[in-house]
């Protein structure tokens, strides 16, 4: 018995403690609009600020866990004064096939640097990942035993841990105003790492009650530290000699380049119109090679154990010839196990996989605060497929403060409400989010996704478009005349303005167009900076009777929309006068001279 509860204890305690990588996500981070982090979901996002600097120890905190099957209720039940493990309850909240993952990311620095349309990165960060995976009826054996169940089938356990420096270069750019591409190139440094494989386990039960284990794994092992341990006479790992050798394990032994590995992140962005943006990347494509000889270890064990039972009759008379007490026939049992299901050492370098993922998303945009998202993400996780879809509503309240609530639906976990906020105070933002908000009450959930930090943040993108995006300003004063070499000969003469320049403003600027001549003067009655809604305008225009009506570009990017055009100063200015009254949807209706 005592065999049995260790084992059952031991697999519950590592779903708490463990500690590869399917809910590394925080996909509510995705929607704050002025968290630039982004990148790391998508390496074509570019941030709005043109400097940001991680603080180092304080950029960036994210745990993620992520379990399919139990909660803390389903194990500890308080009794009176007291906290006791029901097992019972514990193995109902099971499934066929469970899993329990966890990863932690702890920015070390990043930094951000955006010129003209290009973006760069560079981050550092420390990275732990953990999956632990387990049939039912592992568990069903050891609570049962075999009388019910006499041929059981464990599946593939499956473990998989790994902790590793991450040194990443990101590199986007802004291809046109529609569509930005991006990525990235990380160098990983591996510290330590544990991966079983080739798993196989199972029991069956011969005709003559004869209990017929099988087990059969392979376990890899990387450590910073040397591990020590005796064999004995056949060669085989004696189990009780185990030991970590910790002398002269410095901060040298984290920067093993022994242990290297690579990664890439793709990603695009796509504005489809001015509400709607779409986004896809592939992330994490990469492997890390452990092959420090020195702390590498390869454990195998492939074997089969017979067991005939224990004849509990001679544990009931104490007085009887034969007596043996039943912890004592167990304790034989594990020691006849401890002979049997040995490890056999080797050696030799090995490659483990990163756990790709996948991001597809949108957004929509309400109006100048509001937003909504949609997220689909999806993880390969040591074979395994862990999708996950978010929905999400966001706010800009103002350029300094953004905020998110989110929902949830990941394998395993259905009830996952998100938020996140970000604030900035000076050159300092602070933000914080979730994926789970329900998570504060840990003992009932599965799931927890949390990420805090602080960012230095310099230069928003349109500060200076700001300064000198101005709307146009209506001149009460006399305008200012087009240079003779924009008019015609025969029509300098007649250019005379109107005596009443009151209601007729008057802007100079530098414009193209599409059209083959550029005339003197044009009568504006748009602006935007969407050329598909400039192009919707002028449509609209065409269609009230205005054959002529074009679109000009200025210097700063902004879309004219003309009613009409005109080689003299006197008829644009007539015309100005007479939409204004004649429309009064184009009341602020004014002239543009055109400048070389």
């Amino acid at each position: 018995m005592k065999f049995k509860c260790s084992i059952l204890l031991s697999l519950i305690l590592l779903s708490f403690v463990g500690g590869v990588n399917g809910q590394d996500g925080n996909n509510t981070s995705y929607f704050l609009s002025n968290f630039p982090q982004r990148y790391r979901i998508n390496p074509a996002y570019q941030p709005e600020y043109k400097v940001f600097i991680g603080l180092p120890g304080l950029s960036g905190i994210s745990v993620n866990y992520l379990n399919s099957s139990f909660t803390v209720e389903d194990l500890l039940v308080k009794r009176q004064d007291s906290v006791h493990v029901d097992i019972d309850k514990f193995y109902k909240g099971l499934k066929k096939r469970n899993f329990i993952n966890f990863n932690n990311e702890n920015s070390i620095f990043s930094l951000g640097i955006k010129a003209k349309k290009w973006y760069a990165t560079l981050d550092i960060t420390q990275r732990n990942d953990f999956m632990l995976r387990f049939n039912k009826d592992l568990l069903t054996f050891l609570k049962e035993g075999n009388a019910s169940h006499p041929n059981m089938d464990f599946g593939r356990l499956g473990l998989n841990g790994s902790a590793y420096l991450e040194f990443a270069l990101g590199l986007s750019k802004e291809v046109n105003s529609k569509l930005t591409v991006g990525g990235r190139a990380k160098f990983l440094m591996g510290v330590a790492n544990v991966h079983m494989t080739d798993s196989d386990m199972g029991v069956r039960t011969l005709d003559d009650g004869t209990l017929l284990l099988r087990s059969r794994q392979n376990i890899r092992v990387s450590s910073p530290a040397e591990v020590k341990y005796r064999l004995d006479d056949k060669g085989f790992v004696e189990w009780d000699s185990f030991d970590l050798n910790t002398d002269g394990l410095g901060v040298s032994s984290f920067l093993n380049a022994h242990n290297p590995g690579f990664a890439v992140d793709f990603g695009g962005q796509y504005k489809l119109n001015e509400k709607i943006n779409l986004f896809a990347s592939l992330t994490d494509l990469g492997f890390i090679h452990w092959g420090n000889k020195s702390n590498t270890y390869n454990f195998h064990q492939d074997t089969e154990f017979e067991w005939e039972g224990v004849d509990i009759s001679n544990s009931i008379n104490q007085n009887k010839d034969g007596y043996e007490d039943l912890d004592d026939a167990f304790d034989r049992l594990i020691d006849k196990m401890d002979t049997t299901f040995r490890l056999s050492p080797g050696g030799g370098s090995y490659n483990t996989m990163l756990s790709p993922k996948l991001h597809l998303g949108a957004t929509y945009q309400l109006n100048k605060t509001f937003n909504v998202g949609g997220l689909f993400k999806a993880t390969l996780v040591d074979k395994m497929f862990i999708p996950a879809l978010t929905a999400s509503v966001n706010a800009r309240l103002i350029r300094n403060i953004s905020a998110s609530v989110s929902y949830t639906v990941t394998r395993g976990s259905y009830a996952n409400i998100g938020a996140g906020i970000t604030a900035k105070l000076g050159p300092f933002q602070l933000y914080a989010m979730t994926d789970n908000t329900l998570a504060a009450n840990y003992t009932n959930t599965k799931s927890v996704s949390a990420r805090v930090g602080i960012n230095l943040l310099f230069g928003h993108k349109d500060h200076k478009k700001k300064s000198k995006e101005v709307a146009p300003v209506e001149v009460l004063v006399e305008p200012v005349l087009p240079r003779k070499d924009t008019l015609p000969k025969d029509t300098l003469k007649r250019d005379t303005l109107p005596a009443d320049t009151t209601f007729a403003p008057l802007k100079e600027e530098k414009v193209t167009s599409d059209e083959p001549q550029i005339k003197a003067c044009y009568v504006i009655v748009g602006s935007f900076k969407s050329k598909e809604k400039a192009e919707a305008l002028r449509k609209r225009l065409v269609f009230m009777g205005f054959r002529n009506s074009t679109i000009l570009r200025n210097e700063q990017g902004m879309y004219r929309v003309s009613a009409a055009s005109f080689d003299t100063h006197e008829e644009c200015w007539n015309e100005v006068r007479r939409i204004r009254k004649q429309y009064p949807q184009y009341a602020d209706a004014w002239g543009l001279t055109v400048r070389e």
